[in-house]
């Protein structure tokens, strides 16, 4: 069987157990992972913010801007990881340098040189990954105390099944516990569609930017410009749209989780 599908709203492959697009965003509704064939794409200028909410806010296709500093904490969640990756790699090339001393394919002086090359490089991504402040986000916390309210009905029904609890006792932790959840639920789902607001107003941002990026680039090959004249205006830009694009695919990965 496939483990990939196709996206009913912009067309792109998929994996068969996403919830969520992580091209477009759509959430992928049942019946969906029988599509092998990809569908004819729909225009991408179009709002992918459905909610499966019962409850729908009359706000709720409405672009919500994103403030910068989720942006930073979000990219900056998605580089830490690369960091680790780039330093466990770059850890493992030390021993290798290491090994290689051992069994005469390097002298000493080749070893010193190219574990300080290495070691620098590590030195800097450290000093970046210092700079990095993730942060969770407030969905995310709900998430977790949504478990935890899940959990603590769950043990107080296994008691009153056991009979390890009085029927008062029971009903009042019942009561109290299912209050918490419901509570917890409904801040729950008013994070979650603006979260969905955020990954909208990312996707455009991104694709705004890829725009001024392949203009700048064109403008300075049609008004004879050198592409250095240009170079740190697109580098910026470049710059900025990896960043968000980043936490657009941080966001996905939230809700997919939830």
């Amino acid at each position: 069987m496939s483990q990939t599908t196709y996206c009913v709203n912009c067309g792109k492959e998929i994996s068969i157990t996403a919830r969520f697009c992580r091209f477009c965003g759509s959430p992928i509704r049942r019946g969906q992972d029988e599509t092998t064939t990809p569908p004819v794409a729909r225009s991408v200028e179009r709002v992918h913010t459905p909610s499966p909410e019962p409850i729908r806010s009359v706000h709720e296709d409405v672009i919500e801007k994103i403030p910068s500093a989720v942006v930073d904490s979000l990219y900056a969640r998605k580089r830490k990881k690369q960091i680790n990756n780039e330093m466990k790699s770059l850890l493992k090339d030390v021993d290798e340098l290491g090994k290689k001393l051992e069994i005469g394919l390097i002298d000493d002086a080749q070893s010193t040189s190219q574990t300080a090359k290495l070691q620098e490089k590590i030195n800097s991504l450290q000093k970046e990954k210092d700079t990095l402040k993730p942060e969770l986000l407030e969905i995310e916390t709900l998430r977790e105390a949504e478990k935890k309210w899940l959990a603590r009905l769950e043990k107080i029904e296994d008691k009153n099944r056991a009979g390890d609890v009085s029927r008062a006792v029971y009903d009042s932790l019942k009561d109290e516990y299912s209050s918490e959840l419901a509570t917890t639920q409904r801040k729950k789902a008013t994070e979650e569609r603006k979260v969905r607001r955020w990954l909208v107003d990312l996707q455009k941002e991104t694709r705004v930017l890829e725009t001024k990026v392949e203009s700048l680039k064109v403008r300075s090959e049609i008004e004879g410009q050198t592409l250095s004249e240009a170079n740190q205006k697109i580098m910026d830009l470049s710059n900025q749209r990896v960043r968000k694009a980043t936490a657009a695919e941080v966001l996905i990965e939230i809700l997919e989780t939830l």
